[in-house]
């Protein structure tokens, strides 16, 4: 299996400073991911949340 960056579109928090919400996955191809996101109709759920996928990046190792 490899793993897999999924990150959300970036926002401004509440000191006004840039931020985006990231969360990594275990897959065995971007195929499968982006089937598993395109499933969820684009979000990338978990115990803590949920956020919109905006960029998907592979951890190299």
């Amino acid at each position: 299996m490899k793993k897999f960056e999924l990150y959300s579109a970036e926002f401004v928090s509440e000191y006004g400073k840039p931020k985006s919400v990231m969360s990594i996955i275990e897959a065995n191809s971007y195929a499968e991911v982006i089937q598993e996101i395109e499933s969820n109709a684009g979000w990338c759920t978990g115990a803590n949340g949920a956020f919109k996928v905006a960029y998907i990046k592979e951890v190299v190792e």
